[in-house]
């Protein structure tokens, strides 16, 4: 028997973010043989802030509207990852009753799999901001929608292998003429120079160009499905 999610439009909860780190100087050229420098475990890395939108998308509703939290507005690392962690609580309340065939909240964004999920898991952990178990059942249970993997299909790149796409390919490939995305080691320079507006306008353009990369795959998805069935 096929199993069929029913998307109830009260019950449907979208969370899309991206998180900015700082990579102390020492650890920037570390040679792991991974592309990612950033780890929460190394001392001194640390979690800058980030943007959050929440939503409930088949009902129109915004409860988050490209909501900022940064250690330098909130006040210290521990209460930008608290405040971030309450996003995730809050998006479960409303579905204590659901039942299994009901979805499960959705959390979208760019490389969020490899990055910002593990490293706010961790990070919550660090600060015991709640029980392990509850840290995992709040996050970990999340259907992760990781628009890297997710829009593979949507480029027409020639690669030997699968491999997740970056912000700037999807972007360029499905929204048009933009900006490119810089490297997101500016961050660390910008950090550096104290610009922290600069780095607070990156992130939110990051978020806003994630939830239109959203809207234009499921676009892209159903018109693909119409003209099958046609």
């Amino acid at each position: 028997m096929t199993h069929v999610v029913v998307f109830r439009p009260e019950l449907t909860e979208l969370i899309v973010f991206d998180l900015e780190a700082f990579v102390p100087g020492c650890d920037r050229r570390r040679k792991t043989g991974a592309s990612l420098a950033v780890n929460p475990y190394r001392k001194d890395h640390t979690l800058l802030g980030g943007v959050v939108y929440r939503a409930r998308p088949l009902l129109g509703e915004v409860s988050a509207d490209y909501q900022h939290h940064w250690i330098w507005s909130d006040g210290s690392e521990e209460e930008v990852v608290k405040n971030l962690y309450h996003h995730f609580t809050e998006i479960w309340k409303p579905l204590a009753a659901k039942k299994r065939i009901h979805c499960d909240p959705v959390v979208a964004g760019i490389g969020i799999s490899t990055f910002d999920l593990p490293f706010l898991t961790a990070k919550c952990q660090e600060y015991e901001v709640a029980p392990p178990e509850e840290i995992y059942e709040t996050i970990c249970k999340l259907r992760v929608v990781d628009l890297a993997t997710a829009g593979i299909g949507f480029l027409q790149i020639p690669r030997p292998v699968l491999y997740p796409c970056t912000h700037n390919e999807l972007a360029n490939r499905l929204l048009g003429e933009r900006d490119q995305k810089p490297t997101g080691k500016m961050v660390w320079d910008m950090v550096d120079e104290k610009d922290y507006s600069s780095i607070e306008k990156r992130c939110e353009e990051e978020v806003r160009e994630m939830v239109a990369l959203m809207k234009a795959m499921k676009n892209a998805c159903q018109n693909d499905e119409n003209m099958k069935r046609e």
